[in-house]
């Protein structure tokens, strides 16, 4: 269970977030179009500041 949190301070699993919410973006209700853009968006601003295996 640690490593499944500890994953959470990478950067890659970060942008696999980032990803996996684009792709699921178009099949929702267009409200919630924005939202999950702006989701992948912090999603990828977290995956570029966050260093790859950093302690964090």
């Amino acid at each position: 269970m640690k490593r499944f949190f500890d994953s959470f301070k990478e950067a890659s699993t970060w942008a696999g977030v980032a990803g996996v919410v684009l792709s699921v973006s178009p099949f929702l209700p267009p409200p919630f179009h924005i939202c999950a853009q702006a989701m992948a968006g912090i999603a990828a601003a977290l995956a570029g500041a966050i260093r790859e295996g950093s302690k964090a």
